[in-house]
């Protein structure tokens, strides 16, 4: 297979076939447009169209909601035909829209397949998803209109084959990941009650904890496993949070300067680092600590790599 590689999609074409620059040109275009789609993320402004809804296309769903299902992308007002693909998540790398192809709804409510401009034996687009746009299921009519399978026969090669506790973790981080932290603990809670001691289960339910306001059940569950752990950056910043969100500032500084001292001196860890500082100074500043508020704003300031969030905050006239 020869692969073309655009952010985070991936274009895969015959090497049997002669490679056509001008295909590759148009598939750039198309993974262009296929990224603006999936990174549209709000179901409230997605315009209304009498033949979608003739046709029961609604989008009122994110990509999170579409495992193992077909969707339409997002559609703007202009656009004369709507992208669909299949949703899934890879095993290794995680939510996936397989890229399908086009159609067009008519007045009333039919579908109709449209021209493609990336024939499927020509090259197959996969969309890595790293965040939770907004999609339409596709409805049974759909399916039967366009003459698709409920599932591709491809989907059994990403069957994930591990056992069943390292299975759910694994999905509460792909969830986790794109955004889902609801649904992702229902993959993590049954897996750490099954097997607490399985890898990334107590960060991964930490994270997902955090995520949907629920600091006390984060520090419940992260706690004793730091104190084994002392050296986990990622769950000492977990804890951290928990505290601040219970405005308990008093150990969520101990935390944050626990967590700064961990870090190393590499650009990602002091990017890193100068984001611990902005929060320990916010923490200060809530304890009405302006001294040591100052003091660790200045640190994140002058540990800030260049063109890093926090170096964007300070410097606001550079964007």
């Amino acid at each position: 297979m020869v692969c073309l590689a655009f952010s985070c999609f991936v274009v895969a074409q015959d090497s049997s076939q002669k490679r056509d620059t001008s295909q590759d040109a148009i598939a750039k275009q198309v993974l262009s447009e296929l990224y603006s789609s999936v990174q549209h993320s709000s179901v409230e402004d997605t315009a209304d169209d009498l033949n979608r809804k003739a046709a029961g296309l609604s989008y009122d769903a994110h990509m999170s909601d579409c495992e193992n299902q077909w969707v339409a992308l997002y559609h703007k007002p202009e656009d004369t035909d709507y992208t669909y693909g299949f949703v899934y998540i890879d095993p290794q790398a995680g939510f996936t829209v397989h890229y399908f192809g086009r159609f067009t709804i008519d007045a009333g409510g039919n579908y109709h397949v449209a021209p493609n401009p990336i024939p499927p034996d020509k090259a197959s687009l996969k969309i890595r998803l790293d965040q939770n746009g907004v999609a339409a299921r596709l409805p049974a009519r759909a399916l039967t209109q366009l003459q698709l399978p409920q599932a591709p026969d491809w989907l059994k090669y990403y069957e994930d084959k591990a056992d069943p506790v390292t299975h759910k973790v694994s999905w509460g981080f792909f969830y986790n990941s794109i955004g889902d932290s609801q649904r992702a603990l229902g993959f993590l809670e049954p897996a750490y009650k099954e097997r607490p001691d399985a890898p990334r289960v107590i960060f991964e339910l930490t994270y997902a904890y955090n995520a949907t306001e629920r600091p006390e059940d984060a520090i419940r569950v992260a706690k004793s496993d730091f104190a084994k752990n002392p050296k986990d950056e990622l769950l000492c910043r977990e804890i951290a949070f928990a505290y601040s969100h219970l405005k308990s500032y008093s150990e969520a500084t101990r935390q944050y300067q626990a967590c700064i001292a961990l870090c190393g001196d590499s650009e990602s860890q002091m990017a890193e680092k100068s984001e611990l500082a902005m929060n320990l100074g916010s923490t200060y500043g809530a304890l009405g600590d302006t001294a040591n508020r100052d003091a660790w704003l200045e640190k994140a300031k002058s540990w800030a790599p260049k063109g890093s969030p926090v170096y964007r905050h300070f410097h606001p006239e550079e964007e």
